[in-house]
């Protein structure tokens, strides 16, 4: 036991002196945590910003070209809109689906971070995006501001709290294939009842309001685990 004792004081390091004023001493790049966010922007593909200004020129093309009838307006832009939330969902899962994901982790900014600030820079683009939408289609459709925006933001809000429970419990290019399907199946489903029968009826509008909140109410869950650093979340691990 003298031998364990005397062996584990020889090899046990001393504490250190004065390590915060030796750490708070070193110089290195401060950034603030908007600056953090906005240096995010660059690494973020060009891609889905051309997506994004290609949706709102479409939109704003057909205001022209077709007709002025609300069905016919609103069934394509309900069409388009799922696939930002689905050029989101790649976008924030692309170092795992590269395997990157535990080099990012090891940086300076945990994977949390970076998966957050980026949900933030492309949310704030897709909110400006589909705002821009809803005021176009309130301002050249009948439906209103008020309902044109239910119509719009309920298929992009089901998609987003889909594909991030998705990326929650799947990693590697299977969330990419079923985050697809479901964006595809939202959009199909919102094509069927917009340009049918049941447009503007009080079933799909109920429908439409049930499936907006319990899209926020799971999106906002999900974004609370990445905000709060999950380490399991979107692929990260220790």
């Amino acid at each position: 036991m003298k031998i364990k004792e005397a062996l584990r004081g020889a090899f046990t390091p001393p504490e250190p002196r004065n390590k915060d004023r030796f750490i708070s001493s070193i110089r290195y790049p401060k950034l603030s945590y908007s600056e953090f966010i906005l240096s995010q922007i660059g690494y973020i593909r060009k891609r889905v910003w051309l997506f994004s200004g290609a949706v709102l020129l479409m939109v704003i093309s057909a205001v022209y070209v077709i007709p002025q009838n609300e069905r016919y307006l609103v069934w394509i832009v309900s069409a388009l809109i799922p696939f930002l939330a689905l050029m989101t969902a790649m976008e924030i899962s692309r170092s795992d689906i590269f395997g990157m994901s535990e080099i990012e982790a090891g940086c300076r900014y945990s994977m949390p971070q970076l998966v957050g600030a980026r949900m933030i820079i492309l949310g704030v683009c897709n909110f400006a995006v589909i705002s821009a939408i809803a005021v176009i289609l309130g301002f050249f459709s009948p439906l209103g501001m008020m309902k044109a925006a239910l119509y719009i933001l309920t298929p992009y809000i089901t998609v987003n709290g889909i594909s991030l429970v998705v990326l929650d419990k799947v990693t590697g290019l299977e969330c990419v294939y079923i985050s697809t399907a479901a964006t595809l199946g939202v959009s199909l489903t919102g094509i069927f009842l917009l340009g049918g029968i049941l447009f503007d009826t009080h079933f799909v509008n109920t429908l439409y309001t049930v499936l907006c909140a319990g899209g926020v109410i799971v999106t906002a869950v999900q974004v609370r685990k990445i905000m709060n650093g999950r380490d399991d979340c979107y692929g990260i691990s220790n």
